[in-house]
């Protein structure tokens, strides 16, 4: 049986069942010497059509198509005596006008024709549709390469039983790094986590597994990162479970979000909060003693005066009603002014402050210790201080500031005892910074301890608070407001100040200043 046969077939029959379109062409005249019935049906040309153009299907090509084909002959030529074939796509017009784009699977075969050496041999798929659908499923994909780049998001497939994840360009800029590092590498659940800070780990571990466990539909939480570049960030991450035939979990489908501008705004909205009900919580304290500790001396002096003039008013000459006259207007005056204090108090909450300029600490601290000479050489205090930084501040804010820590280290000291008192400076680590909500990502630690009386550990909040005294007037003089303007002062730094102290072992104050407010 011949070789171009099949089960008694011949093989130009057979090739008129294949589903693709098939035709030979002589080389290099690109003379159609053959063509199938798919010819006809992908493109509409009848034998008639190719007649009319020389038998060539130059016609239903478009210039640039054309100019691939003579760069294509150089490649033909190539593989003559090879048998191998090649690929490439080919957009013919058919004969209704519209386009058809075409596979190719070309090969050169021996020619049988004494006008031609060779012949190649063409077989074409009609990949229209599925080029389409490929340009659209590529237009989908950079529509949502470009959503997740305004939003700030990228979407990811965790393969539950293989632990491979399978990450968006998104998600790659999320965490600070490029997608084209990564084309031949194998993510792994491992490597999302290894961005996630300490304190949050096990946190983001146990919501991911157990919703896996749970076989939850849909869950979603709220953790920070560390990415590539050393940028800390807030990711807002929802996922869903997709299960198998048997129920089990194969695969999460997700995304991570990066909500760092809106957490800042909340967490910016959080402080000023807390700092307009610490303002009220001030202005109630302050409008109590107003109301009560100030006026009630200053209506004791008007009902005395009004009582004076009751009984008195026979007795008292001139300049004796004059007096008592004066001392009521004043007193009615004095009244006028505390309401208007108070009211002016409530329509001044938001004060804009000046703008920050550049502060030596080391200067600020050694000017406030000699505003304390007095004290410092009255208890023979000792006093060491580290280098201390240059930082963005008010120069007078942060003056009183190490102007009050170091006046109540040097003042409640017992007067038996030598004050010691020592500022070390170093810069705060993350955790640290994370761990308190500071809005920077730079900050300075400094402490200053001392060897004085301390205080309680139930105290260490309350000392912060206006009028609020830990030892009584009798043994310490002061107003209860020195701590409370320092906390004010380092709020106003967007800072923190605490305090840790045993009794008659000292305290620890430590501030957290940023490198630049």
């Amino acid at each position: 049986m011949p070789l171009y046969q099949r089960d008694n077939i011949p093989l130009e029959k057979f090739i008129q069942l294949i589903p693709d379109l098939v035709y030979i062409q002589e080389f290099p005249s690109k003379k159609i010497t053959f063509m199938n019935r798919k010819f006809t049906d992908i493109l509409g040309y009848q034998k008639e059509d190719l007649i009319q153009n020389d038998f060539s299907l130059d016609f239903a090509l478009s210039e640039s198509e054309l100019m691939k084909w003579e760069l294509r002959l150089g490649e033909y030529n190539k593989i003559i005596n090879t048998g191998e074939r090649i690929e490439y796509n080919i957009e013919v017009k058919h004969k209704n006008g519209s386009k058809v784009i075409l596979r190719h699977r070309s090969m050169v075969l021996r020619s049988q024709s004494p006008e031609a050496q060779f012949e190649i041999l063409h077989i074409a798929e009609d990949i229209t549709q599925l080029q389409k659908h490929n340009e659209l499923i590529l237009q989908q994909r950079n529509q949502l390469n470009e959503a997740e780049k305004i939003f700030k998001y990228g979407s990811w497939e965790w393969y539950v039983g293989a632990d491979t994840v399978s990450w968006s360009d998104g998600l790659y800029e999320v965490f600070g790094y490029d997608a084209k590092d990564f084309e031949d590498k194998e993510m792994t659940f491992g490597f999302y986590q290894k961005h996630i800070p300490v304190h949050e780990l096990e946190y983001t571990k146990s919501i991911s597994m157990q919703s896996v466990q749970d076989k939850k539909t849909y869950y979603g939480f709220e953790h920070s990162i560390i990415d590539a570049k050393g940028v800390f960030k807030y990711l807002a991450v929802k996922g869903k479970c997709y299960l198998d035939a048997e129920g089990n979990v194969t695969k999460v489908l997700g995304t991570s979000a990066d909500i760092t501008q809106i957490k800042n705004y909340e967490l910016a909205l959080e402080k000023k909060i807390e700092e307009l009900f610490r303002s009220n919580q001030d202005l109630e304290q302050f409008a109590y003693i107003a109301s009560h500790d100030l006026q009630e001396p200053l209506r004791k002096i008007t009902a005395f005066a009004n009582k004076l003039i009751e009984r008195c008013a026979d007795d008292l000459n001139e300049d004796g009603r004059f007096f008592v006259d004066r001392i009521l207007y004043s007193s009615d005056r004095m009244k006028s002014l505390i309401d208007n204090l108070l009211a002016y108090s409530r329509i001044s909450r938001n004060n804009i402050p000046l703008p920050f300029s550049e502060v030596n600490l080391n200067q600020i601290v050694q000017n406030a210790i000699g505003d304390l000479e007095i004290a410092v050489a009255k208890k023979n205090a000792q006093i060491t201080v580290d280098d201390l930084p240059i930082i963005q501040a008010f120069p007078s804010q942060m003056h009183q500031l190490f102007l009050n820590l170091i006046s109540n280290a040097i003042k409640f000291v017992d007067e038996s005892t030598q004050p010691i008192v020592s500022i070390k400076v170093k810069e705060a680590s993350l955790e640290e910074i994370l761990k308190l909500k500071l809005t920077d990502t730079q900050y300075w630690k400094i402490t200053i301890s001392d060897n004085g009386i301390g205080f309680e550990e139930e105290y260490k909040e309350k000392i912060f608070t206006m009028f609020h005294r830990v030892h009584g007037n009798a043994e310490f003089e002061g107003t209860g407001l020195g701590l409370a303007i320092c906390a004010k002062i380092v709020e106003n730094h967007r800072g923190h100040l605490s305090a840790q102290s045993t009794l008659q072992q000292g305290s620890i104050f430590t501030l957290y200043l940023p490198f630049k407010p």
